[in-house]
């Protein structure tokens, strides 16, 4: 019994190429078919993918847009400030802060802030313009 699996191992051993070339062969002609019994089926899963991958590829584009819109206007509103020597004062622009610990900005920070036309968060406040020297 030993012999004979050795004889045949040897055998498959001898005979790897063609016998691979037998299975691919097999697997194409069955595939081929297979995909000629069901054409119909076939062309309506590659019209479903087709307009899948449409669909996808233009909510990218419409994505990349506005990620590009975004950055253009992200970029203009960013202030390129020199740098300043320890002793030279520079003006702080007007900005929201994040209040901590449950506090709550005033009627006339919500009032200012409405008047600019910004919604303030409950924990939000409005800080002035204020001179303030590079540390």
């Amino acid at each position: 019994m030993k012999e004979n699996n050795k004889e045949f191992i040897d055998w498959v051993r001898a005979h790897k190429n063609q016998l691979c070339i037998a299975g691919i062969s097999a697997t194409t002609i069955i595939g081929i078919i297979i995909g000629l019994k069901n054409r119909e089926t076939v062309q309506e899963l590659c019209e479903s993918v087709e307009n899948s991958l449409r669909k996808t590829m233009e909510k990218r584009s419409d994505f990349i847009i506005k990620v590009q819109t975004v950055s253009t206007v992200i970029e203009a509103e960013i202030p390129v400030r020199v740098y300043t020597l320890p002793q030279e004062p520079f003006e702080v622009s007007q900005h929201i802060r994040n209040l901590s610990g449950g506090r709550h900005h005033s009627a006339e920070k919500a009032a200012e802030a409405t008047a600019l036309g910004i919604d303030l968060l409950q924990h939000q406040t409005l800080v002035n313009t204020y001179t303030k020297y590079a540390a």
